[in-house]
């Protein structure tokens, strides 16, 4: 696939089909992500991946932590403090706006798809060790988006949220992840519900000249 028609068709999916993922597909893909670029070539990244039985039980325990009211305590919590600039604040604000107005204000369909961790066949959780400099967070941002092109390159969608990682507890109940290890990444894999309407909205970014400045002398 072209490269431009990759980041074209790379864009979050928020309600998956109940279409079995190939594990032949995943480890393509995550042989892809592997060439990631790393600093110093520590690639500190760890990979976890839950099918069938072990995504259900994610799922259940989570909704079930949700309904209780339980607030999210991921793991990247203890290592960063979330303190946003206005910059950033004004273009979650314009996103929360915009998805409201998609969705005609059945903002109902976003809360259940995160509840339902997006009814994706395949979660895929990326972990850094507790004792990384910030340079591992990075690392691993640059293997989650290799992860995601080449999803789409394979066929497949996206779909990387905070929401798959907010009860860690509840991941390492059914997945092998040693304590030493923040999991810091949460990706939904599979195919798009093409019937779902929250999977037609796409958020905008804003204009190049505002982000770039160019020094020539």
């Amino acid at each position: 696939m072209d490269f431009k028609e990759v980041l074209d068709k790379e864009r979050a999916t928020r309600k998956f089909t109940d279409q079995r993922v190939s594990e032949k597909v995943i480890r393509e893909i995550l042989t892809d992500a592997q060439r990631s670029p790393s600093l110093l070539n520590s690639q500190p990244w760890r990979v976890y991946v839950a099918m069938g039985k072990a995504v259900k039980n994610i799922r259940a325990d989570f909704k079930e932590l949700i309904e209780k009211g339980e607030q999210p305590r991921e793991d990247f919590a203890a290592l960063m403090k979330v303190e946003w600039d206005t910059f950033p604040s004004q273009n979650m604000s314009t996103m929360s706006d915009t998805l409201n107005y998609f969705l005609r204000g059945e903002m109902t369909q976003f809360d259940e798809a995160q509840v339902n961790l997006f009814n994706a066949p395949v979660l895929v959780f990326l972990t850094i060790p507790k004792k990384s400099p910030a340079w591992s967070v990075y690392d691993l941002g640059t293997f989650s988006q290799t992860l995601m092109l080449s999803a789409v390159d394979h066929g497949l969608c996206t779909m990387p949220a905070h929401a798959i990682v907010k009860f860690p507890d509840v991941i390492r109940k059914y997945m092998d992840i040693p304590d030493d290890e923040a999991i810091g990444m949460g990706i939904g894999l599979g195919y798009k519900d093409k019937r779902a309407s929250i999977n037609g909205y796409r958020s905008k970014r804003v204009p190049l000249d505002k982000i770039v400045k160019f020094a020539k002398e």
